[in-house]
């Protein structure tokens, strides 16, 4: 083949929970991998195999990857585990550790059962912090199922932006990118050694893509607007790549699918596994589908890595595609 990212998170109640943190100097770097949790809590007897459920649900790539790594820190060595990348602190309004975060604030804070919430930089620059409150012990566990996708939704937004830091770490092409936006009705930021296939742009189809390992991109549209039913879109790509991609289809026993908001839209995300049987290959996909004044646009990113992890990799597709601007 030629080619191959109460249920509130109160970001403003957050900034006012972490008075205390405030005056802590930033440390200038991070540590860790990325899509690692550091869980840091005193009550991982309660919550352990609930949170490896929630936090390590793997994604079929096609060999399933679970989609973050879990590290547990003892909240006594807190100040060891401060300057790891995410942090997912667990306990109640009570604890010491909580306590030492969020100070009186704490108790305003779970009014209810339970509360989450995420804080940028806390300790570092480019670090964040979500903080998981329950009102006792009993709370814990159902809270935690309670937010598994809220949870979930944060942890995967908070990975999309770290990698896609990785996706562009060559830059932008402002050439190629600022010619799509000159021709097309959007902008889109093409990294550096990607190339444009404008072949199909006449038929409303893009494609973008770079090797080693191979990944891309393609952008479809069209100027009537459209259901946004999983299984015709589902249905809409296998058309697509099957014309466009040398007969690529969706494997349905693994796809996902998710309504997400994009560019303040509805937006149906799925994900799962694109095969070809002809060539006996195949890897992961993410796919953003969503209708924008009276246009209809599929976004879709590919990765083709074959005996190689691809989770992040499919991540950092996902991040280039969320660079998509209609004009």
């Amino acid at each position: 083949m030629s080619r191959r990212c109460s249920m509130l998170l109160d970001v403003a109640l957050m900034l006012l929970g972490l008075a205390a943190v405030s005056c802590t100097p930033v440390t200038p770097n991070l540590i860790g991998p990325l899509r690692e949790v550091t869980v840091i809590t005193s009550r991982w007897d309660k919550v352990d195999s609930t949170l490896v459920h929630i936090v390590q649900q793997p994604v079929p790539t096609p060999q399933p990857e679970p989609e973050f790594g879990l590290r547990l820190g003892d909240p006594a060595k807190f100040e060891t585990f401060s300057k790891f990348r995410i942090l997912l602190l667990i306990g109640l309004p009570g604890d010491s550790l909580i306590r030492q975060v969020l100070g009186a604030a704490a108790d305003t804070l779970v009014p209810a059962r339970y509360n989450l919430l995420k804080v940028p930089n806390p300790w570092v620059q480019g670090q964040f912090a979500i903080i998981f409150l329950a009102r006792d012990t009993s709370q814990l566990v159902p809270g935690l199922v309670a937010y598994a996708g809220r949870l979930r939704a944060t942890l995967r937004e908070i990975a999309l932006g770290q990698l896609a830091r990785a996706a562009y770490v060559e830059g932008v092409d402002k050439g190629k990118s600022e010619e799509l936006s000159r021709d097309l009705a959007f902008t889109f930021d093409v990294p550096r050694r990607w190339i444009v296939d404008r072949d199909y742009v006449g038929a409303g189809f893009l494609s973008v893509f770079v090797h080693f390992p191979d990944r891309g991109v393609f952008i479809y549209w069209s100027d009537t607007t459209r259901t946004l039913a999983p299984e015709k879109l589902a249905g809409l790509r296998d058309s697509l790549t099957g014309r466009y991609y040398s007969g690529d289809s969706i494997d349905t026993q693994f796809t996902s699918v998710d309504t997400i908001e994009f560019l303040s839209r509805p937006c149906v995300r799925l994900s799962g596994v694109w095969m070809n049987e002809r060539e006996g290959i195949g890897g992961p996909f993410v796919n953003y589908s969503f209708n924008y004044q009276d246009r209809f646009y599929m976004l879709d990113g590919y990765v083709y890595n074959p005996g190689k992890k691809k989770l992040s990799d499919l991540i950092q597709v996902e991040a280039v595609i969320r660079t998509f601007t209609p004009r």
